[in-house]
């Protein structure tokens, strides 16, 4: 989404809505060719498995078939900007008229780089149609259209990222473009090359990703980079295409980790103004005045509560919105325990059944050890003393309680609605979608005024994320890579930790909704850690840096499931507990069930006998 912002037509739209584009005045100097590996074509090599008898010659045709897309994506670009504003031209340091660019075609076309392929050309269109027509004769190949290339195109194959700098120097000399205007590519989707079928090719395969490593290892001052991808994708492949060498952070790239800017890190202490919640806000608002909802400006920051309520804590879910008749029968008291002390629980549970529970599991912890026949306040497990006590537990009782009663979990709120978002704006704007579907679809008044915001009450707002939830987890088959693994895994460690927490009849350990892992152990078997990590990166699960408590026990890293998820898992998704203690013979247990056969990093054969 943020690489939208690179190209022209959403500059372009920005200002025809009077809006200001959300770049800093002094960083909106630039043109960028765009490629999306994914809804190019890039990836259909892996059709013609037969092209990687000869894995270099693969990897030499790949490089040239993108160095024409994009370098096509860059003359579109500029003619996009020839089309807009004078500011926005000054803006991009864009000096020549179209007059001017087609008469630079003809040198375009002449750059030695093509090997003269590139017949003259009158006009920048004419350029264009050219460089088409190659990607189109490389389409047609690796779609099965063609059952050969010509030689030609092998033999005037260009290297990976040269056209695309000779392009660039000659829009710098020509003064078509300021000496201090950027070029940049976007090359979006980069961990697809990972999935590309390969055939087996003694020795080697052909290794996409390498190829544009390459590209980034040249540093041409010329040209600059904007790779998208998942972590995972990118952490374990630093080759550089043609050498034994891998990029250096720092020197070659810098990675820019959006899930640590967007999601809440253990370090944080509160949610409040944090750059996701604005954001979402922010799209939110969009949404509402793209509705032609009425509202005033002053409204702006607070419309998300206006609409679904502040926040529900765990008392109101369990006391106002299970609606649970006799909430006595919940209780679960121990034979053991004083006639006065099970009768105050009893009366307790009638009026405050969320805090006769806290009271239930404070007596199985504590013992029965003094008379709870006093107000509330003077509860043992409500003094203010044992206030972080009863915070530790009090999401996890919401769900106890919706399992112990049989029915789903509630959710909703603003700040909820937000938390279940994981510092995603795909997953918020779901939400979004599913919770005002329920609310079209139960709403009475065939038309909707636009005059006044509603207030869709939990009960819509709760059968929704359910909803919303489900799909999530759907979706997780639907994404690339070992895509049934990761779903499993999901569900099946799902169900782990959940009957963890079932089961634990005095809730003293209420913080197995995560599990956490040694490091040691995790850099000792590199294939459970790559599958973690990509469960991570696509978003199944949240992956942070574990600050224990026990000191001296090494560092580790913890893992929970995406928020999203835990309605449909049957678990809190608030952490603040310490997680699971987890062994990595255990973790590997998981995904061995969860279909992969992970394979092992030292000894394979002794340690999966000792694992399974």
């Amino acid at each position: 989404m943020l690489l939208k912002l690179l190209k022209p037509q959403t500059r372009i739209e920005y200002e025809q809505a009077n809006r200001e584009f959300p770049v800093p005045e002094t960083m909106r100097k630039f043109v960028c060719g765009s490629v999306n590996l994914a809804h190019s074509s890039v990836i259909d090599f892996g059709y013609r498995d037969a092209i990687d008898e000869d894995v270099q010659k693969t990897e030499l045709l790949f490089a040239d078939f993108l160095n024409y897309l994009i370098c096509d994506s860059l003359l579109e670009s500029i003619e996009v900007y020839l089309g807009a504003s004078k500011n926005i031209k000054k803006e991009v340091g864009l000096n020549f008229n179209q007059d001017q660019m087609d008469q630079l075609a003809s040198q375009i076309a002449s750059l030695a780089v093509w090997e003269g392929w590139i017949d003259e050309c009158a006009s920048i269109k004419d350029l264009r149609l050219q460089l088409q027509r190659r990607a189109k004769l490389y389409r047609r190949f690796v779609h099965g259209k063609d059952l050969e290339l010509s030689s030609e195109m092998f033999d005037t194959a260009t290297p990976i990222g040269v056209p695309q700098i000779a392009l660039s120097e000659l829009l710098h000399s020509s003064g078509a473009l300021d000496g201090d205007t950027n070029v940049f590519v976007d090359i979006d989707q980069y961990e697809e090359l990972g999935n590309i079928s390969s055939r087996d090719t003694p020795g080697q395969s052909v290794d996409y990703r390498a190829v544009i490593n390459k590209a980034l290892a040249s540093r041409n001052p010329e040209l600059s980079y904007r790779i998208g991808t998942r972590g995972y994708s990118w952490r374990s492949h630093g080759r550089i295409h043609g050498t034994s060498g891998n990029l250096e952070f720092m020197r070659d790239y810098k990675y820019i980790d959006l899930d640590q800017i967007l999601k809440k890190d253990e370090d944080d202490s509160a949610r409040a103004n944090n750059v996701f919640d604005n954001f979402a806000k922010d799209v939110f608002v969009r949404r509402l005045r793209y509705a032609q909802f009425t509202f005033s400006e002053e409204q702006d920051h607070d419309l998300l509560e206006q609409v679904y309520g502040s926040n529900l804590t765990p008392v109101q879910k369990v006391n106002q919105e299970m609606g649970l008749r006799e909430p006595e029968k919940y209780l679960k008291v121990d034979i053991n325990w004083s006639k006065e002390t099970k009768e105050a629980l009893i009366r307790l549970a009638k009026k405050d059944l969320y805090c006769a529970k806290l009271g239930e599991y404070w007596l199985k912890q504590k013992g029965d050890l003094e008379s709870i026949d006093v107000r509330d306040e003077q509860l043992p497990w409500m003094r203010n003393s044992n206030r972080w006590w009863r915070k530790e537990r009090a999401n996890v009782l919401a769900v106890l309680i919706a399992s112990q009663s049989r029915q789903k979990s509630i959710w909703g709120g603003a700040k909820e609605i937000l938390e279940l978002s994981g510092g995603s704006i795909l997953v918020f704007l779901g939400l979004n979608q599913f919770i005002w579907s329920t609310w079209l679809q139960r709403n009475d008044r065939p038309e909707v005024s636009r005059s006044t915001l509603p207030e869709i009450n939990v009960g819509v707002q709760s059968t929704a994320i359910h909803r919303a939830s489900n799909a999530w987890y759907d979706m997780i088959f639907q994404q690339s890579g070992r895509s049934a693994e990761r779903a499993r895994f999901v569900k099946n460690v799902g169900d782990v930790l959940r009957n963890k927490i079932l089961s634990d009849d005095k809730l003293s350990y209420p913080g197995a909704n995560g599990f956490s892992v040694l490091n040691e152990e995790l850099d000792n078997l590199p294939a459970v850690r790559g599958f973690l990590e990509q469960l991570a990166d696509y978003g199944n699960m949240l992956m942070l840096r574990h600050t224990t408590k026990n000191t001296g026990a090494g560092q580790r890293t913890k893992f929970y499931f995406h928020p999203i998820f835990c309605p449909t898992l049957g678990l809190p998704y608030v952490r603040t507990k310490e997680p699971y203690y987890a062994r990595i013979r255990e973790v590997a247990n998981w995904i061995y069930n969860a279909g992969y056969d992970v394979p092992l990093a030292q000894s394979p054969k002794a340690q999966q006998e000792e694992l399974f």
